[in-house]
């Protein structure tokens, strides 16, 4: 099955996707949810535009596909923002707290290994959890 990868971008009233082989296609929504369902509503009227004006469909859509939704770093911040503080973010992944400020509120982009710091540090914080959430409780004596 082909995949079309779909970056979800935040925004100042929700969350914007566009598709790396896809240009000028574009999807939103005011939650992840409502972009993600979106993303879909806009490739099957596309498909459907270009059936309607006789154009060819990009290989890609042609047949079964299935999409892969990816966050950019400022909508992953944003949509972990409350669920994991800066402090923890940056304890895991080693980038200070303010550098992480600027980039989750868009002011600077992170460069390629800035981001993989950021994803190895909320994996980091995922798997300890996880330890957590698979110690046994002892019985009291």
């Amino acid at each position: 099955m082909k995949k079309i990868n779909a970056i979800l971008e935040a925004g100042k009233d929700g969350y914007g996707v566009w598709f790396e082989e896809i240009p000028n296609v574009f999807a939103f929504g005011e939650t992840i949810e409502l972009a993600q369902e979106d993303a879909f509503s806009v490739i099957s009227h596309f498909v459907e535009f270009l059936n309607d004006y006789k154009k060819p469909i990009p290989k890609i859509l042609q047949g079964e596909y299935e999409i892969e939704f990816r966050f950019d770093t400022v909508a992953l911040l944003a949509h972990l923002d409350g669920v994991i503080t800066k402090a923890a973010l940056s304890k895991a992944s080693g980038i200070n707290q303010s550098q992480l400020s600027h980039y989750s509120k868009g002011i600077k982009k992170p460069r390629k290994e800035q981001q993989d710091k950021i994803i190895n540090g909320i994996c980091k914080l995922g798997n300890e959890l996880l330890s957590v959430a698979n110690l046994k409780t002892l019985p009291k004596s």
